[in-house]
């Protein structure tokens, strides 16, 4: 497990000035450095976070976030161990997430569900925001959600996100023909959902 700040430093909670520095620019906060131990703690248990790289944690609420570079495949239990070992921070779940660089995967990633599209605007002012469209069936709609996920993006890129959702079948209810076809759409409504 790579983590930005020295393991010695985390393991012992006593951080030296190099990693004190880091914590007081605002680069990471410091309950991050509780996030960052629980996760070596484990790495041992939990062979996929060997390869795993810590990019940043963010805390909504009760929940937190963690991005993690070289992230592939989530254990059963790794997000029930992680809110056991953060249970002290008042944390009631954990999601992990591929930390990735680009901003189709992480907007993916962040809504559980895919991007069709990614636009990059200018605005007059400077500024930059990124237009997602998603689809999405209606009930998978939440606004709630949405907001987290905005809120995350605009923490990790520095960015602005608009989200809109296409219309499109969402139920294999719609579909009229050959059986055979609507077997075909279930199955890719399902990769949808993932």
């Amino acid at each position: 497990m790579q983590i930005p700040l020295d393991k010695v430093c985390v393991r012992s909670g006593v951080l030296c000035e190099r990693c004190q520095a880091k914590i007081s620019s605002g680069l990471y906060e410091r309950w991050e450095v509780d996030v960052m131990k629980a996760l070596l703690d484990l790495e041992e248990s939990y062979k996929e976070l060997r390869s795993a790289s810590y990019r940043k944690a963010l805390r909504i609420g009760d929940d937190v976030y963690i991005l993690l570079d070289g992230l592939k495949v989530v254990s059963r239990g790794l997000d029930r161990a992680l809110v056991n070992k953060l249970s002290h921070l008042g944390v009631k779940r954990v999601h992990l997430m591929s930390g990735a660089s680009d901003p189709r995967s992480l907007i993916s990633s962040l809504l559980g569900a895919s991007v069709s599209s990614l636009n990059l605007y200018y605005a007059p002012d400077g500024s930059v925001y990124y237009v997602a469209k998603v689809l999405a069936p209606i009930r998978a709609r939440n606004a709630d959600r949405e907001e987290v996920v905005k809120r995350a993006f605009k923490l990790i890129t520095g960015n602005d996100i608009v989200i809109e959702y296409e219309e499109g079948l969402t139920e294999v209810s719609q579909v009229k023909g050959p059986r055979l076809e609507k077997e075909k759409l279930e199955e890719w409504l399902k990769r949808l959902e993932r």
